[in-house]
């Protein structure tokens, strides 16, 4: 699994690295327990930013789902942002929209 991480406003800003519609490609409590290590006590909250993703797959729309789970039965929130049309639409089409706060830029953090 490959990803990059930054804090904003000491909220960990993770990024993924990969460009076939996947996002982590293997068991979701590895990745979570990872991420999770990163969340600084007192914040409660994650970034996964999906800007350079123009469309997700139906296995990473799975995983997505199944991050956003892990998280919140670790009281972590789950933001993401996106700024692709087709995934705004995926989310809409799929009924997923409203189980994820999402923004465009870090900046709105």
């Amino acid at each position: 699994m490959d990803f990059e991480y930054e804090y904003v406003n000491n909220i960990p800003v993770v990024k993924f690295s990969r460009d076939d519609g996947f996002l982590i490609g293997e068991e979701i409590s590895i990745f979570g327990s990872k991420a999770s290590e990163l969340v600084k006590e007192g914040t409660g909250k994650i970034v996964l930013d999906l800007r350079e993703y123009t469309y997700l797959n139906s296995f990473g729309l799975g995983e997505l789902i199944n991050i956003r789970n892990y998280f919140i039965d670790r009281n972590i929130q789950c933001i993401l942002i996106v700024n692709s049309s087709k995934i705004y639409k995926l989310f809409d089409m799929v009924g997923i929209g409203d189980l994820f706060e999402t923004v465009k830029h870090e900046n709105e953090l």
